[in-house]
Protein backbone atom coordinates (compact mmCIF):
# COMPACT_ATOMS: atom_id res chain seq x y z
CA UNK A 1 0.00 0.00 0.00
CA UNK A 2 1.72 3.35 -1.15
CA UNK A 3 -0.98 5.92 -0.21
CA UNK A 4 0.77 7.27 2.25
CA UNK A 5 3.40 8.66 -0.43
CA UNK A 6 2.55 12.12 -1.54
CA UNK A 7 2.62 12.96 -5.36
CA UNK A 8 6.18 14.40 -4.26
CA UNK A 9 7.40 11.69 -3.27
CA UNK A 10 6.43 9.89 -6.10
CA UNK A 11 8.21 12.19 -8.25
CA UNK A 12 11.37 11.88 -6.69
CA UNK A 13 11.29 7.81 -6.48
CA UNK A 14 10.88 8.10 -10.01
CA UNK A 15 13.86 10.24 -10.47
CA UNK A 16 15.58 8.49 -7.92
CA UNK A 17 15.11 5.12 -10.20
CA UNK A 18 15.93 7.12 -13.79
CA UNK A 19 19.56 8.13 -12.38
CA UNK A 20 20.69 4.48 -10.84
CA UNK A 21 19.45 3.08 -14.39
CA UNK A 22 21.42 5.74 -16.25
CA UNK A 23 24.46 5.49 -13.81
CA UNK A 24 24.07 1.73 -14.27
CA UNK A 25 24.20 2.14 -18.03
CA UNK A 26 27.29 4.33 -18.29
CA UNK A 27 28.62 2.09 -15.79
CA UNK A 28 28.55 -0.66 -18.29
CA UNK A 29 29.56 1.73 -20.59
CA UNK A 30 32.76 2.47 -19.16
CA UNK A 31 33.59 -0.98 -18.18
CA UNK A 32 33.03 -1.73 -22.06
CA UNK A 33 35.47 0.82 -23.22
CA UNK A 34 37.72 -0.03 -20.41
CA UNK A 35 37.78 -3.66 -21.77
CA UNK A 36 38.83 -2.72 -25.21
CA UNK A 37 41.68 -0.82 -23.83
CA UNK A 38 45.21 -2.28 -24.59
CA UNK A 39 47.46 -2.83 -21.60
CA UNK A 40 49.36 0.74 -21.07
CA UNK A 41 51.68 -0.81 -18.10
CA UNK A 42 55.83 -0.24 -18.91
CA UNK A 43 58.02 -3.37 -18.93
CA UNK A 44 60.19 -4.03 -16.61
CA UNK A 45 62.85 -2.85 -19.15
CA UNK A 46 61.31 0.10 -19.97
CA UNK A 47 60.72 0.80 -15.63
CA UNK A 48 64.55 0.32 -15.53
CA UNK A 49 65.49 3.19 -18.23
CA UNK A 50 63.28 5.41 -15.87
CA UNK A 51 65.21 4.81 -12.77
CA UNK A 52 68.72 5.07 -15.06
CA UNK A 53 67.59 8.44 -16.21
CA UNK A 54 66.26 9.67 -12.90
CA UNK A 55 69.90 7.80 -11.47
CA UNK A 56 71.99 10.17 -14.10
CA UNK A 57 70.58 13.63 -12.73
CA UNK A 58 69.08 13.74 -16.44
CA UNK A 59 65.15 14.15 -14.50
CA UNK A 60 63.14 17.03 -12.84
CA UNK A 61 63.47 17.22 -8.85
CA UNK A 62 59.74 15.98 -8.63
CA UNK A 63 60.79 12.73 -10.42
CA UNK A 64 63.80 12.33 -8.34
CA UNK A 65 61.59 12.75 -5.58
CA UNK A 66 59.19 9.87 -6.56
CA UNK A 67 62.63 7.44 -6.78
CA UNK A 68 63.70 8.45 -3.60
CA UNK A 69 60.22 7.31 -2.34
CA UNK A 70 60.49 4.47 -4.50
CA UNK A 71 64.22 3.67 -2.99
CA UNK A 72 62.46 3.81 0.48
CA UNK A 73 59.52 1.19 -0.25
CA UNK A 74 56.69 3.73 0.02
CA UNK A 75 55.93 3.70 -3.93
CA UNK A 76 56.88 1.64 -6.99
CA UNK A 77 57.56 2.22 -10.27
CA UNK A 78 54.57 -0.29 -11.31
CA UNK A 79 52.21 1.76 -9.43
CA UNK A 80 53.41 5.08 -10.73
CA UNK A 81 53.38 3.73 -14.48
CA UNK A 82 49.96 2.14 -14.20
CA UNK A 83 47.96 5.44 -12.59
CA UNK A 84 47.25 3.20 -8.99
CA UNK A 85 49.38 6.20 -7.73
CA UNK A 86 47.96 9.32 -9.34
CA UNK A 87 45.82 10.02 -6.17
CA UNK A 88 49.19 10.69 -4.51
CA UNK A 89 49.58 14.34 -4.26
CA UNK A 90 53.80 13.93 -4.65
CA UNK A 91 53.02 11.81 -8.02
CA UNK A 92 50.44 14.67 -9.68
CA UNK A 93 53.22 17.15 -8.15
CA UNK A 94 55.74 15.22 -10.28
CA UNK A 95 54.19 14.54 -13.65
CA UNK A 96 52.10 18.26 -13.92
CA UNK A 97 54.83 20.11 -16.03
CA UNK A 98 54.43 17.43 -18.87
CA UNK A 99 50.86 18.68 -19.02
CA UNK A 100 50.93 21.23 -21.68
CA UNK A 101 52.56 18.83 -23.67
CA UNK A 102 50.15 15.86 -23.47
CA UNK A 103 47.41 18.51 -24.04
CA UNK A 104 49.33 19.65 -27.31
CA UNK A 105 49.60 15.72 -28.38
CA UNK A 106 45.99 15.42 -27.64
CA UNK A 107 45.27 18.47 -29.45
CA UNK A 108 47.03 17.73 -32.66
CA UNK A 109 45.04 13.85 -32.47
CA UNK A 110 42.22 15.48 -31.83
CA UNK A 111 43.01 17.90 -35.18
CA UNK A 112 43.24 14.75 -37.42
CA UNK A 113 46.75 14.09 -37.20
CA UNK A 114 48.22 10.48 -37.26
CA UNK A 115 50.14 8.99 -34.60
CA UNK A 116 53.84 8.57 -36.49
CA UNK A 117 53.16 11.92 -37.97
CA UNK A 118 53.15 13.23 -33.54
CA UNK A 119 55.94 11.37 -32.46
CA UNK A 120 58.02 11.82 -36.15
CA UNK A 121 57.79 15.93 -35.54
CA UNK A 122 58.22 15.70 -31.75
CA UNK A 123 60.80 18.43 -30.76
CA UNK A 124 62.28 16.22 -27.77
CA UNK A 125 62.43 12.83 -29.86
CA UNK A 126 65.94 10.97 -29.70
CA UNK A 127 68.59 11.48 -32.71
CA UNK A 128 68.50 7.71 -33.17
CA UNK A 129 66.06 7.40 -35.81
CA UNK A 130 66.25 3.65 -35.67
CA UNK A 131 64.71 3.28 -32.22
CA UNK A 132 62.25 0.08 -32.05
CA UNK A 133 59.48 2.55 -29.42
CA UNK A 134 59.36 5.87 -29.82
CA UNK A 135 60.71 8.47 -26.89
CA UNK A 136 58.39 9.17 -24.06
CA UNK A 137 58.64 13.15 -24.81
CA UNK A 138 57.27 13.49 -21.59
CA UNK A 139 59.91 11.98 -19.50
CA UNK A 140 62.76 13.71 -21.59
CA UNK A 141 64.26 16.85 -19.97
CA UNK A 142 62.82 19.50 -22.17
CA UNK A 143 59.18 18.73 -21.47
CA UNK A 144 59.69 18.75 -17.81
Amino acid sequence: MQDWKTQQIRDAEAALDEAVTDAERVAARAEELNSELPEAELSEEQTEQIEQLVRRGEAPTGIAELQRRIDEGELSWQQVTSGRAMADEGVQRAFEAGVPAMRQVKEMLDEGHETPEIIANDPNRAPEQDDEEPPDSFLQRGNW
